[in-house]
């Protein structure tokens, strides 16, 4: 992409067009507390090798998961990657290969995500997929506004026990859309069914539910289906650890509307945070609503199989005042990553991974259970993680447990949920051994003396 400078008389004329007058005007709008006030102190000029020598000290500051045993969930998942994920991915004709944007170009790329989707929805029970999206904060938001906007209700009901970085980025899309949201709360740990049937009315345009939810509970997804259903709702599924849905019933089964969320776990590690791969589902009847890219399979004048974009909803390129999503690209490698990983495990594989996590889940849950000072206020059935709250301040257990070479999520759930108190959810996936979650039990039992 090339650097087009521009003139003074360029900006004028621009300032002019959009009623500013400076620099600082058009950024007005920017706190004042995260304005740089002065250039930063970057230090001086050194020479490379010194710079790398340099680099390689911060990189040693930090802890990864070969320095330390990790049950570190909720959102992003630790979870063995097999090395051909890698070497596929890396292969320069895929790692180079931008989003295709014409639908006959990079038929390998094509058929590459054409694949993704046959996966994605083969595994939620839906219709058909998209390409991928950027992550499944952002998935869950466009589902919302495919269902309420399309449908003229704007009007969201969302379950309180969606994770909170997930809530935070729909009312965050919400707002410019003129979606108002209401939160069905919770009762012991899920979804409270009653507060739900009481909050669908004709104006309510979907029901976003999570499962496994924020505290890692199983939610009754039959029956939020059907109470939706009884008042002609649509329903969405947020699936964060699509793990999860190698052994419990997908909920395209259940009848739900749109199934999305994010698929990290297929084949990416956490990586600080980052990247994501989001995904969403639908049925058949919302196929031509979806956002994003999608690819279909077909054929040439030969006979052969080929690959093309289809289905685009062209105000989503260009006539992006009138689209009702302005997603137009997708995470393509990413999107490789997790087809190459579901093509190597396959769906056996994926049956015994889940069943790995949950036994993992299950060992730790009755270790933890008898320790003074743990509490596990819900024993609903959970896959992978549940919510533990501590007798001490859950700085003090972080800590302590930092000190061991044992990392535990430092989000405390009492930040989002008032009837919480040094709460943070634990995760065993298959990475953890029987071992290591001994070592875990000994170290809180030290950490809550």
């Amino acid at each position: 992409m090339r650097f087009i400078p521009n003139t003074l008389e360029d900006r004028e004329k621009m300032f002019q067009k959009i009623g500013v007058s400076t620099v600082e005007e058009l950024f007005s709008c920017i706190p004042e507390e995260f304005v740089l006030k002065e250039p930063p102190c970057i230090g001086e000029e050194m020479p490379e090798a010194n710079v790398m020598e340099y680099l390689a000290g911060l990189s040693e500051q930090n802890v990864t998961f070969s320095d330390a045993t990790s049950f570190i969930g909720e959102i992003a998942w630790h979870h063995y990657v097999p090395s051909i994920v890698r070497a596929t991915m890396s292969l320069p004709s895929f790692y180079t290969a931008y989003t295709p944007y014409q639908p006959e170009l990079s038929q390998g790329t094509l058929e590459a995500v054409y694949e993704f989707q046959s996966y994605m929805a083969s595994i939620t029970g839906m219709d058909a997929s998209n390409a991928s999206l950027y992550d499944g904060a952002s998935a869950a938001a466009e589902a919302m506004i495919m269902l309420c906007v399309g449908k003229k209700k704007l009007k969201a009901a969302i379950s309180s026990l969606l994770h909170p970085y997930v809530k935070e980025v729909l009312y965050t899309y919400a707002g410019p859309r003129k979606i108002s949201i209401v939160e069905i709360r919770s009762s012991e740990g899920s979804l409270d069914e009653e507060n739900l049937d009481e909050n669908l009315d004709s104006d309510v345009g979907c029901v976003i539910v999570q499962s496994p939810n924020a505290f890692g509970i199983i939610e009754d997804m039959e029956n939020i289906q059907r109470i939706s259903q009884e008042k002609k709702v649509s329903t969405v599924a947020v699936v964060l650890e699509p793990t999860s849905l190698g052994i419990l019933k997908p909920p395209g089964d259940y009848g739900f509307d749109v199934v999305c969320g994010e698929a990290q776990s297929f084949g990416m590690y956490p990586q600080f945070g980052g990247p994501g791969l989001g995904f969403i589902c639908v049925t058949k009847k919302l196929i031509r609503k979806i956002p994003g890219r999608i690819v279909g399979r077909t054929e040439d004048i030969d006979g052969n199989d080929c690959f093309v974009m289809t289905l685009r909803a062209r105000e989503q390129d260009i006539r992006r005042d009138k689209a009702t999503s302005n997603i137009c690209t997708n995470n393509a490698l990413c999107a490789l990553q997790a087809t190459v990983y579901l093509s190597t495990i396959g769906e056996k594989g994926l049956r015994e991974l889940a069943k790995r996590n949950i036994n993992h889940a299950n060992f730790a849950f009755n270790e933890l259970n008898d320790v003074q000072g743990i509490n596990i206020p819900y024993k609903k059935p959970f896959f992978n993680e549940f919510l533990v709250t501590f007798d001490k301040p859950i700085e003090e257990i972080q800590k302590a447990l930092m000190d061991k070479n044992i990392l535990i999520s430092k989000n405390d759930f009492g930040r989002y949920y008032p009837f919480l108190k040094n709460a943070c959810v634990l995760c065993f996936t298959e990475m953890v051994s029987k071992e290591d979650i001994l070592n875990l039990k000994e170290a809180l039992k030290e950490a809550l003396q």
